[in-house]
Order: C-alpha cells, then sequence, then structure tokens
C-alpha cells in the first residue's frame, strides 16, 4: 500500500509540474522560442519550433503518466527532456551565460542559482527512475480464462 502511495504522488508531482511548465510555454510560445534561444545552442530554425512543439510534448507526456496510457512512454519521454535540460543548463553555466533557465518564467539566473536548478532536474530525474523501477516489479496481468 505504501509503494502505492509513493508512486501515485511521484506520477502527480511529476504530471503536475510538467502540466504546469508546458501550460506556460504553450500559452506564451514567443517568450520561450526566446528563452530557448538564449542558451544559443540550436539554429533558428529548429529554435523555433523546438518553441512551439516542445510544450505539447510535456503536456502529453504529463497526461500520459495521469491517465496511465503510454505510461512508459511518457517516462521515457520526462526522463529525456530532463537529461536534455540538465545538458543545456551545464551547458550556459560552464559558459558563463547570465540567462533565465526558462522553466516557469522566473528570474532564476543559472549563473546564480545552478545548484537549486541542477538538484531540482535530477530530482525529478530520480523519480522518473524510481517509478520506471516500481512499474518493471509490477506483477502483469493474467488472461482471464473463461
Amino acid at each position: 500500500m505504501a509503494l502505492r502511495m509513493i508512486s501515485l504522488l511521484l506520477r502527480v508531482g511529476l504530471a503536475g509540474i510538467f502540466l504546469y511548465a508546458g501550460g506556460l510555454h504553450a500559452w506564451d510560445a514567443p517568450s520561450f522560442v526566446q528563452a530557448i534561444q538564449a542558451y544559443d545552442l540550436l539554429p533558428p530554425d529548429a529554435t523555433m519550433l523546438l518553441g512551439v512543439y516542445l510544450p505539447w510534448v510535456e503536456i502529453f507526456a504529463a497526461l500520459g503518466l495521469l491517465a496511465r496510457r503510454l505510461y512508459l512512454g511518457s517516462l521515457a519521454a520526462i526522463g529525456g527532456m530532463l537529461l536534455v535540460f540538465l545538458g543545456g543548463l551545464i551547458s550556459a553555466w560552464s559558459r558563463g551565460l547570465d540567462i533565465s533557465c526558462g522553466c516557469f518564467r522566473t528570474a532564476e539566473s543559472i549563473q546564480t542559482h545552478f545548484p537549486w536548478l541542477v538538484t531540482r532536474d535530477l530530482a525529478m530525474l530520480a523519480a522518473v527512475a524510481v517509478l520506471w523501477v516500481m512499474e518493471a516489479k509490477r506483477p502483469l496481468p493474467t488472461a482471464a480464462t473463461t
């Protein structure tokens, strides 16, 4: 029972974070595109596409966690996004870029808040790993005999 509660809390927590972030990004796509451009990692066309489509990937992956539809795919998508986000943070920090992370439309400067931002993403990545392991250990449903 405790494991089911932990799973539920992790799923709802991750889904809530990604629904919130995806909603903010989808609602104000031009600002999100500017935040991505500030990382100076991608050409303008790729930045534009990422700024328009990434919010919807965040939203649908979060909904997949809640509805348990394509659950492992949703976990994989969120885990992959978190790894990319961590790579972007580390890249910007190591190049001395004094930009906002762009996650939640706050003014969290990467240079000032780097330890917090990395810790936050690593904690979410750990939650993905825990949910993945819990799902792998879940017994498979058996076919009902009639």
